[in-house]
């Protein structure tokens, strides 16, 4: 997948605070996530001025959906280490979401980010992709 199609999911892969001295991005693993399978949402934090990881930090993910249900992970801190940390989360359907990190020095609430996604409807499989699934999902099974 070429970098547009990750474009295309996320819709803004950067957000930076001058006042704050902070860059957030965000990458998702795969690229374009599939519904109903796990999506590792990965971040790194750095700051502004010199690109260096931005240490003493704790955050806390929320994701919103279309129909404004919100998933909160665990609804606890995670700590941010060596500048990264990560989520798995399963979309539970297509259309647009947002990942809202709130973020911590230590535990005094410091600022507030978004990342805006796009995930798209599933393509249906075709008649050849339904014959092969079940041997691919054997052959699969033995690894």
């Amino acid at each position: 997948m070429s970098l547009n199609d990750t474009q295309s999911t996320i819709k803004n892969d950067s957000w930076i605070s001058e006042q704050d001295d902070l860059n957030v991005t965000v990458k998702l693993i795969p690229m374009v996530p599939v519904i109903d399978e796990i999506t590792k949402i990965l971040f790194e934090v750095t700051s502004l001025n010199n690109s260096k990881p931005f240490e003493d930090l704790n955050t806390r993910v929320t994701i919103t959906n279309h129909d404004g249900r919100l998933y909160k992970f665990e609804n606890k801190l995670i700590p941010v280490t060596d500048g990264q940390f990560s989520v798995n989360y399963i979309f539970p359907d297509d259309g647009e979401h947002r990942i809202i990190l709130q973020f911590y020095k230590n535990t005094t609430p410091f600022t507030v980010s978004s990342f805006d996604l796009l995930i798209p409807h599933p393509a249906p499989l075709s008649e050849t992709d339904t014959i092969l699934k079940p041997l691919v999902d054997f052959f699969n099974s033995l690894l």
